[in-house]
C-alpha cells in the first residue's frame, strides 16, 4: 500500500477536516432530527466571511454541484430512493482560493441511514465526485494512457466523520455499502457518457461491507486478478437489469489509502468480452454505493485527485 501520495503533502484537507468537522455533525443533527430551521430539501452553508473554506450541505435526491469551476462535479444521487425511504446529505467543502485548474477534488462526506431495498434493486444512492475533463473525456482506450487514483476516505457509525475506519463495528451495526470508481464506457462516444446508454460499466471497489454487497457475477467466481501497487483485485462479470455487461474489480482488503493508475483494469478488459481499444469511456465518478444502514453511517473522503493522460 503507498501512503506518500501525490497530494499528501500539499492539500489542505486534513487541516479542513479537524476545522468543519462540528459543523457537519450540527448539519446532520438538523437534517436527521428535524430543526425546524433548517430544510433538508435546500441547500445549507456554514460559512465564516473570515475563513478561507466554505462548508454547503445538499439534501437533494439528485443535484449537480460544482463549488468552483473545477474538474469534479458532485451529486447526492439518491437514485435509488422510493417513497422517500431514508436520508442522505452531503456535505462540501471549498476552499475559496481554489482555481478553476485545481486537479484536487474539494473536502466531502455523506451521512445516510436507509432501510432494506428490494434484492433485485438494493442500492438506494451513489454520491460522488464526477470527473470533468471536458477537453479529455469522452477519451478512446487506445490513447488512454493512464487513469490515475489517489484517494483517502473513511467510513463511520454516526453522523460525524472518524479518522479511521472501524470495519468490525460497521459489520456489527450491518451496514451495507461499497466505496468504489464506477466508470461507463461505448463504442459510440455520445452514449459512452451516459449511465443507461452505454454498453459497458466498470467499477473498482476499494472497500465493502454487507452480504448484500456483492458484484455481478460472484456466483460465477473471479475472471482474473490484478495487483497495483500493493492491492489485489478480483475481476467478478456479468449483465444487469439494463442489458449492459458490469465489470467490477473488488479490493481483496478494504483499502482506505489508494494511489495508482487504475487504467490497466479497464484496457485488459478485452480479454473478458469486455470494451476493446476503438471504445470510448466518457464518465468517471468516485463515491460510495449506499445499500442500507439502519443507523446513520458516514463516509468521509478528505483526498481525492484523479486524472487522465492520454498518448502524445
Amino acid at each position: 500500500m503507498i501512503f506518500l501520495t501525490l497530494l499528501s503533502a500539499a492539500l489542505f484537507a486534513f487541516p479542513v477536516a479537524v476545522t468543519v468537522g462540528v459543523y457537519i455533525g450540527i448539519e446532520h443533527q438538523r437534517v436527521f432530527n428535524g430543526d425546524s430551521h433548517f430544510s433538508p430539501w435546500n441547500p445549507g452553508s456554514n460559512t465564516d466571511p473570515g475563513s478561507r473554506y466554505s462548508l454547503e450541505t445538499y439534501c437533494q435526491k439528485a443535484y449537480g454541484i460544482e463549488p468552483f469551476p473545477g474538474r469534479y462535479i458532485f451529486n447526492p444521487n439518491q437514485w435509488g430512493v422510493k417513497n422517500n425511504e431514508g436520508e442522505l446529505c452531503m456535505n462540501i467543502t471549498t476552499d475559496k482560493t481554489a482555481t478553476k485548474d485545481s486537479t484536487a477534488a474539494g473536502v466531502f462526506s455523506v451521512t445516510y441511514n436507509y432501510p432494506p431495498g428490494p434484492p433485485e434493486e438494493p442500492v438506494h444512492a451513489f454520491p460522488n465526485a464526477k470527473l470533468q475533463m471536458n477537453d479529455t473525456l469522452p477519451v478512446q482506450l487506445s490513447n488512454m494512457e493512464t487513469l490515475i487514483l489517489d484517494a483517502v476516505w473513511t467510513y463511520g457509525l454516526g453522523s460525524v466523520i472518524v479518522n479511521d475506519t472501524d470495519s468490525a463495528s460497521l459489520t456489527e451495526a450491518g451496514l451495507n455499502a461499497n466505496v468504489a470508481v464506477d466508470m461507463f464506457l461505448a463504442s459510440d462516444k455520445q452514449k459512452s457518457t451516459s449511465t443507461t446508454d452505454s454498453d459497458y460499466e466498470v467499477m473498482v471497489w476499494l472497500g465493502r461491507w454487507g452480504n448484500a454487497t456483492q458484484p455481478i457475477g460472484i456466483l460465477d467466481g473471479s475472471k482474473d486478478t490484478h495487483e497495483i501497487n500493493g492491492t489485489v483485485f478480483d475481476l467478478y462479470y456479468g449483465a444487469n437489469g439494463l442489458g449492459q455487461r458490469v465489470f467490477t474489480w473488488v479490493a481483496d482488503t478494504n483499502t482506505t489509502n489508494f494511489y495508482g493508475d487504475i487504467s490497466p483494469l479497464v484496457q485488459r478488459l478485452g480479454n473478458s468480452t469486455g470494451p476493446v481499444p476503438v471504445d470510448y469511456m466518457g464518465y468517471a465518478a468516485f463515491g460510495t454505493e449506499a445499500l442500507y444502514s439502519v443507523q446513520n453511517v458516514t463516509f468521509f473522503v478528505p483526498e481525492l485527485f484523479m486524472d487522465i493522460t492520454t498518448v502524445e
